[in-house]
């Protein structure tokens, strides 16, 4: 009986870790909307409401949910208020964001590639070189949501076997 119980949790187990990794996957999607809807945000308040940049970020930050709503509120602090570097802040702020998130490198990218398009005085630059952003998210967003499924799968699977292999040896 208590061999049996053994492989019972065993083989939860491995599902357990399955499903966390599934789970990550789900994180990482959710993330990558949250950082598109910003992108389009932050493309009106420059575009439409010609709003500088750190005033874009402060409005951004409270209509989000962390872990940007806390970094973009301190960036738009030390820049307006302190007068410090707005693209050395984005990146410092976001490497303490994001690093402990699932988002892969490629990802990341996504997100501190922002401070290039910073480099521009008109409006009209800027917000193209956020439409270049919007659409690579779009794309890892769209690769993302196509593989999740087949792979959910095939992870779930893999791991429910891997627990009955592992209970089979045990035994």
């Amino acid at each position: 009986m208590e061999k049996l119980m053994g492989c019972v949790f065993v083989i939860m187990g491995c599902a357990g870790f399955a499903g966390s990794h599934c789970r990550e996957t789900e994180v990482r999607l959710q993330m990558l909307k949250q950082i598109r809807s910003i992108y389009e945000d932050m493309k009106y308040y420059i575009s439409y409401q010609k709003a500088a940049i750190p005033e874009a970020l402060w409005r951004i930050s409270q209509k989000i949910e962390e872990p940007f709503a806390g970094i973009f509120l301190d960036i738009y602090q030390r820049t307006y208020e302190y007068g410090e570097d707005l693209i050395l802040i984005w990146m410092q702020q976001m490497e303490k964001a994001l690093k402990n998130s699932p988002l892969t490198k490629k990802e990341k990218k996504l997100v501190y590639d922002f401070a290039s398009c910073l480099g521009y005085m008109e409006e009209a630059a800027q917000a193209g070189a956020l439409d270049e952003l919007q659409r690579e998210v779009n794309l890892q967003i769209t690769e993302l949501e196509r593989d999740k499924k087949s792979k959910n799968k095939i992870i779930m699977s893999f791991g429910v076997a891997a627990g009955i292999l592992i209970s089979i040896l045990l035994l």
